[in-house]
C-alpha cells in the first residue's frame, strides 16, 4: 500500500444485509465519514422503502449523498461520479477517511473501474439528428456509423435508435468517435489507496430471511402511505426515475389497480431477492475486495474482522 496516498474504505453487500448498521458501528470507532452509495437514498422523503437511516441518526452522524434530490428529479452515474469526487476531497481535507457504503453496484463499478469521460448531451445536435430521422430510417443512420465510428457500427444493434443517436451526437460535437472515449477512464485506485470489503453469505436463505423481514417491516411502517404522500407532494408518475425503484414500483402498480394487496408484498419480496441476486453477481467481479462472511449474530465478529484490516 502506498502510504503517501490517502485511503478510501468501501463496504459493499446485497440489499438488507446490514451495511448501514455496520457502517455506524465502524464510524463510532474510527475517523470515518459515511458516504452513501445508494441510488435511491438520494431522494428526499423516500425513507421507508429505502430503509434510510432515521432522522435522529442523520442529524447526529454525518452522511453524504442522502436526500440530495427530490423524487421528481433525475440522477445518473456521471453525476454521482462527479459528486463523490468532491466529497472524497473534502472528507480528506477534514482529516477523515471516506467510508463508502451501499449496494448500487453500477456506482461502485464507476469508481473501481473508471467512468468514460464522455461529452454531455448537446440539444442542438440532438435536434439535428431528430430532423434527420424524419427523412431517413434508423437503418440509414446506423450505416453512417460504418464510416465515422466502425466499432460502434459493429456493436450497436441496427434498431437501437437511442445508442445510434448518442454515437452520432458525440461525433458531431467532438469530431471523434464515441468509442475513442472509452479508454479515457479515471479510477479511484489511480489516486487513492482502496480498502474494500464485500459482505457475502454462502447461506442464501439468510439473505432471503433478511429481505422477508425488511419487507414486512416496510409495510408495517405504512409504506403505502409514504408512496401516496410522495405522489401527491411531487406529482409523480410511473415514468419518474424514483418510482421505478423496487418497492415503489410495486406499490404504484397496486395503487393503479394493476395488482391486488394480497400479492403486493410477495411481489416486493421477489423483486428484492432478484436485486440481491444481481448484486451478488456484481460483487464477484470486484475480486480485489476482501470477503467478509455474514452469519447470524456475528455483528461484533464482523467488526473485529474489519478492524484487523484497518491501519488507522
Amino acid at each position: 500500500m502506498n502510504h503517501e496516498r490517502k485511503t478510501i474504505v468501501s463496504l459493499l453487500g446485497p440489499t438488507g444485509i446490514g451495511k448501514s448498521s455496520l457502517a455506524l458501528e465502524l464510524e463510532n470507532k474510527h475517523p470515518f465519514e459515511i458516504v452513501s452509495v445508494d441510488s435511491v437514498m438520494i431522494y428526499r422523503d423516500m425513507n421507508i422503502g429505502t430503509d434510510k437511516p432515521s432522522n435522529e441518526i442523520l442529524s447526529s452522524t454525518k452522511h453524504h449523498l442522502i436526500d440530495i434530490r427530490n423524487p421528481n428529479e433525475s440522477y445518473n452515474v456521471g453525476q454521482f461520479y462527479n459528486d463523490i469526487g468532491a466529497i472524497i476531497k473534502n472528507v480528506h481535507n477534514n482529516n477523515k477517511v471516506p467510508l463508502l457504503v451501499g449496494g448500487s453496484m453500477m456506482y461502485f463499478n464507476s469508481l473501481f473501474n473508471g467512468l468514460s469521460l464522455l461529452p454531455g448531451k448537446n440539444l442542438i445536435e440532438r435536434e439535428f439528428i431528430d430532423y434527420l430521422l424524419l427523412h431517413y430510417s434508423c437503418e440509414d443512420l446506423h450505416s453512417c456509423l460504418e464510416e465515422i465510428d466502425p466499432l460502434s457500427y459493429e456493436n450497436i444493434n441496427i434498431n437501437d435508435m437511442q445508442r445510434i443517436q448518442r454515437a452520432l451526437e458525440v461525433y458531431l460535437c467532438t469530431g471523434k468517435p464515441l468509442t475513442s472515449f472509452y479508454n479515457k477512464r479515471i479510477k479511484l485506485s489511480d489516486k487513492y489507496n482502496l480498502l474494500t470489503f464485500r459482505l457475502i453469505s454462502d447461506d442464501r436463505s439468510l439473505i432471503h430471511d433478511k429481505i422477508f423481514s425488511r419487507t414486512k417491516n416496510m409495510f408495517d411502517n405504512h409504506f403505502i402511505d409514504e408512496v401516496i404522500y410522495l405522489l401527491e407532494k411531487y406529482s409523480l408518475v410511473k415514468e419518474n426515475q424514483s418510482m421505478r425503484s423496487i418497492g415503489y414500483k410495486q406499490v404504484l402498480s397496486y395503487l393503479h389497480g394493476d395488482i391486488n394487496k394480497k400479492d403486493l408484498e410477495d411481489k416486493c419480496i421477489f423483486a428484492t431477492r432478484q436485486l440481491a441476486k444481481r448484486q451478488i453477481t456484481w460483487l464477484k467481479q470486484f475480486n480485489e475486495s476482501i470477503p467478509i462472511e455474514i452469519r447470524e449474530n456475528s455483528f461484533k465478529n464482523i467488526c473485529k474482522e474489519i478492524d484487523n484490516h484497518l491501519l488507522f
